[in-house]
């Protein structure tokens, strides 16, 4: 039996395009695919529509892409619409991208937003070292104040967020080939080439991902920090750490390393790098005015103590403000989290990927931290434990 190519079809469901997406469909179906359109063939709906249509996007082989005037609805809270998230999903997940924008539409994007909205967007890389959060944000300033009056009004029936969408999509080095609804003979045809080519390269199929049981790992997790916290508790003796190497060394384990992400915790997330496996754990408890080594684990070679006016000590720094604090070694190539717990400051390293620098890490302290945060599961407890110890450094 053949496997045909599934193929999903992009767009606002716009009255204009719906003759478009539904003559497409039986053009790729009668060459043998098989074409995904949410108002055909998406059932059984999920009651977050979202992760229906994400899902069918991430089980696709191809992603065909229509843009015209139309940018649908639109989450102001999210800065995005439905399909601006397929075609992220799409990126993501590394599908082939064939996109098509409606030929007024990247007229005048051509000509009225993209050679301020690409200066604007260089200037912002330039000044903060990172890309914006959002580009509708950049073109929202493209708009008030680099264009003049009748620019203005020759695009005020276009939705800023369109704008957004085509920078995006040009920037991730997708070619968009022009749409003139009145030909759409033209589409199928150009949209056939593409496939060909593609298959000449030799498409893969995605395969399955295996089922995640929410449950079935949830239960491991909560036995797996069971066993951490008695793991722990079994190195205090009388309300005091016996060992601090040992103790230390046991505490590491569970702090595994993670991705960090550009927007985290929001539908546009994009990895941005990574943290590896915390590979060190220093201790400070304060002793008049410096704050001194209480123990340590891991490939570190610690200051056995820090004064309290040094300005540029992270341990000093997180207890004074009584916060964590965010360091990074450039020449080490370690990220240092720093944790005030009562008289005492625990210090995390962290190894980075090679592709951080001081100026990234500066750029990117929020997402990092962000990401840090995901293992408070361990670190809290860790904290809250050595807060509470009866005696510490001599």
């Amino acid at each position: 039996m053949p496997n045909p190519a599934r193929i999903f079809i992009s767009s606002a469901y716009d009255n204009k395009l719906i003759p478009l997406r539904a003559g497409l469909k039986q053009e790729l179906e009668e060459a043998g695919h098989s074409a995904l359109l949410f108002e055909d063939n998406f059932y059984p709906w999920h009651s977050d529509f979202m992760k229906t249509c994400l899902q069918k996007v991430m089980e696709s082989d191809i992603f065909i892409l229509l843009l015209n005037e139309n940018v649908g609805t639109y989450w102001e809270q999210d800065k995005c619409t439905p399909t601006y998230q397929e075609f992220r999903t799409a990126i993501k997940e590394g599908k082939y991208v064939i996109a098509f924008l409606d030929s007024d539409v990247k007229e005048m994007y051509e000509e009225h937003i993209r050679p301020d909205l690409s200066r604007r967007y260089r200037e912002y890389h330039e000044e903060n070292h990172r890309n914006p959060d959002y580009t509708i944000d950049i073109v929202n300033e493209v708009i008030a104040e680099d264009l003049g009056r009748g620019q203005k009004e020759k695009i005020s029936s276009i939705h800023p967020f369109t704008w957004a969408f085509i920078y995006d999509v040009q920037a991730s080095r997708i070619w968009t080939e022009e749409l003139v609804l009145a030909q759409s003979p033209e589409t199928y045809h150009k949209v056939k080439s593409y496939l060909s080519d593609r298959l000449g390269e030799g498409i893969k199929l995605v395969p399955m991902k295996e089922d995640i049981h929410d449950n079935a790992l949830a239960a491991h997790d909560f036995a797996v920090y069971q066993d951490y916290t008695l793991n722990l508790l079994s190195y205090l003796n009388n309300g005091a750490i016996i060992d601090w190497s040992l103790f230390l060394e046991a505490a590491m384990e569970p702090l595994v390393g993670d991705f960090i992400y550009q927007r985290p915790g929001t539908v546009l997330a994009e990895e941005i790098g990574r943290f590896e496996n915390c590979n060190a754990l220093t201790v400070y408890k304060q002793h008049n005015d410096s704050m001194k080594l209480c123990g340590y684990a891991g490939a570190t070679s610690p200051n056995p103590e820090y004064d309290l006016t040094s300005k540029d000590s992270y341990v000093v720094t997180a207890h004074l403000e009584d916060t964590s604090v965010i360091g990074y070694s450039e020449d080490k190539n370690v990220l240092y989290y720093a944790i005030n717990t009562k008289d005492y400051v625990l210090c995390f390293h962290y190894p980075l990927d090679k592709t951080w620098s001081n100026t990234k890490v500066e750029a990117f302290k929020r997402e990092i931290e962000c990401a840090i945060i995901n293992t408070t599961l361990y670190t809290d407890f860790l904290a809250d434990l050595i807060g509470g110890i009866q005696y510490g450094c001599e």
